[in-house]
């Protein structure tokens, strides 16, 4: 497996990360949808801004992607929100249709929120029953001890409800 270090970041502190976020997770959360692989793998990379209501688009950059102009480890997913501030998350690891991850570049983000960084990891699986089970593992680093406590309930609020609407909305679509 190859990852990517975010900008400034070292690489072997990402590797740390990622690898946290499979064994150890801050926080995870998994839903089952009857869709095919690829289309929930794509859904939930870069369909936020369809079933979020907090989002008004996804955009890539992928001028630092290890093949620039082309989705894969180095790009950057930008994420922008209704008051037009944006998160800027950092591909580390993209293997589709089976696992991405994700560095949270707060330096590059607007978007304000007490954390110093995070990392995403997405798992997608598909059952005997052509269902698919995504799972996704957050960690991060509260940007305080003392609000540390308040950030892990609102991050895993935050986590658990997207991906409930991601479930709502891979369950309406009509593609089987």
């Amino acid at each position: 497996m190859q990852l990517y270090a975010a900008s400034n970041i070292d690489r072997v502190f990402i590797e740390a990360e990622v690898s946290r976020a499979k064994s150890e997770p801050d926080n995870s959360t998994s839903i089952r949808v009857e869709q095919p692989l690829a289309l929930v793998f794509d859904a939930l990379l870069s369909r936020l801004a369809e079933y979020t209501e907090d989002i008004t688009s996804i955009d890539f950059d992928h001028s630092l992607a290890e093949t620039p102009g082309v989705l894969g480890i180095g790009s950057r997913r930008i994420t922008t929100m209704v008051d037009g501030k944006t998160l800027v998350q950092r591909i580390v690891l993209f293997e589709p249709p089976l696992r991405f991850a994700y560095f949270t570049d707060m330096s590059l983000s607007t978007v304000r929120v007490p954390i110093d960084y995070s990392i995403g990891y997405y798992t997608f699986t598909e059952q005997s029953d052509d269902s698919v089970v995504a799972t996704v593992s957050v960690t991060y680093k509260p940007s305080s001890r003392l609000t540390a406590f308040l950030v892990r309930i609102g991050f895993n609020r935050a986590l658990v409800k997207d991906f409930e609407k991601a479930e709502t909305y891979l369950n309406s679509l009509e593609t089987r």
